[in-house]
């Protein structure tokens, strides 16, 4: 893996992911910004893959609560992708990391991005789906997240809405529904009660 920051302390400490759509709703922003905040403030480590949409807001979150941040790459550091999320990956790299298992010059194609969805569950405890349609990146996330052993946590949403079906469907299949934030405090606290602060 190629990083450029400092990277965290991923074995002894919490890590969470949190994972959603580029078009992600109104309330799909809100929460994952506070989700981001919410476990940055306990004391997690936030992982995201730094796409427009959920992941830039669960990683502002986290940069807001002056917690430690991780974007998974999924091209060469030194290929120009978002130029406008740039400033976001700078700061990144002064409070957390950006990690990469491309080499520096590896261009973007259809296929890096959906392979590195595995680091960002692998490198989890549990991976956060805020919402997810039926074809979003986040349930690739999530399945790579099952696969490993790993919890998934998941936003209940109607059934009506187009947004949820996905998220629903992860539901249906076993995933843990996400009501509040102490839905994942009380799933982690006993594994790292010096950890974790949720004062």
């Amino acid at each position: 893996l190629y990083v450029k920051g400092r990277l965290p302390d991923f074995d002894n400490n919490p890590v969470i992911s949190i994972v959603g759509p580029r078009s992600v709703s109104d309330f799909g922003k809100k929460a994952a910004y506070s989700l981001g905040y919410r476990m940055g403030k306990a004391g997690f480590i936030v992982v995201s893959g730094g796409a427009i949409g959920s992941d830039t807001y669960a990683h502002i979150g986290a940069l807001k609560a002056n917690a430690k941040t991780v974007l998974i790459m999924g091209c060469g550091f030194n290929v120009s992708y978002l130029e406008e999320n740039r400033p976001l990956r700078e700061h990144i790299k002064k409070c957390g990391c950006l990690i990469s298992e491309y080499p520096p010059d590896t261009p973007i194609t259809r296929y890096t991005f959906p392979v590195r969805n595995r680091l960002i569950s692998a490198l989890s405890l549990g991976t956060i789906v805020v919402e997810a349609g039926k074809r979003s990146g986040a349930l690739i996330t999530a399945n790579h997240a099952i696969e490993q052993g790993r919890d998934v946590f998941v936003i209940p949403g109607s059934p009506n809405c187009s947004e949820y079906k996905g998220s629903n469907a992860l539901l249906r299949d076993g995933a843990k529904p996400l009501l509040d934030a102490s839905d994942i405090f009380n799933e982690y606290i006993p594994r790292f009660p010096d950890k974790i602060n949720i004062e």
